[in-house]
């Protein structure tokens, strides 16, 4: 019996997964970087806890500025194209921009930096299915950070 704890029993699902990317980085300026990277994910599985089929691409597109005082800014546009099926035979489609955002300043000596931002800053909602639910790579709603970074000698 499947429901049975004294007879626990493991059940094997037979699934793909592909990932892919490609990226350029550029610095025209010492004080301006430019981004741009494609990512390809696809997974295809016949397990109860996986999507059947789901092809996500994404095209994030960054722009970021550091003033010799420490200051920098940076902004970051991401296209998401997700088309999928799950094992119910649900359909997920979506196509959206997702834009993030934050202001940093190096400490002297580089020993850190501290950063504010938000991800999602526009609050877009969207219809998306994370492969990874324990480390999402998208906030579904606006969310502000504040984050410290220290390398001590």
């Amino acid at each position: 019996d499947a429901n049975d704890p004294e007879n626990v029993f493991e059940s094997s699902s037979d699934s793909k997964e592909h990932f892919g990317r490609a990226y350029a980085f550029w610095t025209p300026h010492p004080w301006f970087a430019l981004s741009a990277q494609y990512l390809y994910e696809r997974i295809q599985s016949d397990g109860a806890d996986q999507p059947q089929d789901l092809k996500t691409q994404r095209f994030p597109l960054g722009a970021k500025f550091f003033h010799p005082s420490g200051f920098g800014a940076g902004v970051t546009g991401t296209w998401i194209d997700q088309y999928g099926t799950l094992n119910d035979g649900t359909v997920v489609a979506s196509r959206f921009w997702v834009v993030d955002a934050a202001l940093t300043y190096r400490l002297p000596n580089r020993y850190g930096f501290i950063a504010v931002g938000a991800a999602n800053l526009a609050d877009k909602h969207f219809n998306f299915l994370d492969t990874d639910f324990r480390n999402p790579t998208l906030q579904p709603g606006r969310m502000a950070f504040a984050r410290v970074s220290l390398a001590l000698p």
